[in-house]
């Protein structure tokens, strides 16, 4: 045998052509099961030898355990989404329900620590009209006003930041407040028209981070800005 592949190296049997064989015939070991038996492959933690079919059925164990575990985020992720579905409806409700501005803010301030878990709330707006006079439960502030200068990147891309504000940011929203807030989801407040700003701080540092995800906070936002569009007039 040795000396006839000497003679045809062609002939010589490669570990990829066995491979491919068997990719294409999968039923080759149902064909030939005495053949599982004797294979035999050092077991990855110990060291020890163990059977093909040993082998295949602990693969298949590892496959059915990291299934589960996808399965079961997945279950996780749709009821919190689902819990966030039903709270998003309780606060629409309770916007509708509210006849002028102080209450829809109160209600706004109530359900946000209540449902949503917000250690402390902040709603800033633009007052835009010199007729009115400044309210200060509504924490309002003029348009002109320079302090609104720090928050224009917030205002030219409409999207949350969160993270650690810095310490002008964090004394102008939580000044009664500073050393207990640890992070902050920070949202304009806009429709069509810039309104204001709301922020959410939390005693938590890893609460509201820059990588998390913004997209529920987004809608939180939008919500909250077409309930105040009903009352505040250009």
């Amino acid at each position: 045998m040795s000396s006839q592949l000497k003679k045809h190296p062609e002939e010589t049997l490669h570990e990829a052509d066995i491979v491919t064989y068997l990719h294409q015939h999968p039923d080759f070991f149902q064909r030939h099961t005495d053949l599982l038996e004797k294979q035999h492959i050092p077991h990855h933690n110990t060291g020890t030898a163990t059977s093909l079919i040993e082998r295949q059925v602990a693969v298949l164990r590892e496959k059915n355990t990291h299934l589960d575990e996808q399965l079961n985020s997945l279950l996780r992720a749709a009821r919190s989404n689902e819990q966030i579905i039903v709270r998003l409806q309780h606060l629409t409700l309770e916007l509708l329900r509210s006849d002028n501005l102080d209450e829809m803010i109160s209600i706004c301030q109530d359900v946000l620590r209540s449902d949503f878990n917000a250690d402390f709330v902040a709603i800033r707006l633009i007052k835009t009209s010199e007729k009115k006079k400044q309210r200060a439960n509504l924490h309002f502030i003029n348009s002109d006003d320079k302090t609104l200068r720090q928050f224009e990147k917030l205002f030219i891309e409409k999207t949350p930041i969160c993270g650690k504000l810095p310490d002008s940011q964090q004394a102008f929203l939580f000044a009664d407040h500073l050393d207990e807030v640890k992070s902050v989801a920070l949202l304009p407040l806009h429709a069509g028209r810039n309104l204001g700003i709301l922020a959410l701080g939390s005693q938590d540092q890893s609460r509201f981070h820059p990588g998390m995800g913004t997209v529920f906070i987004s809608h939180l936002a939008e919500l909250i800005s077409t309930a105040i569009a009903r009352f505040v007039k250009k």
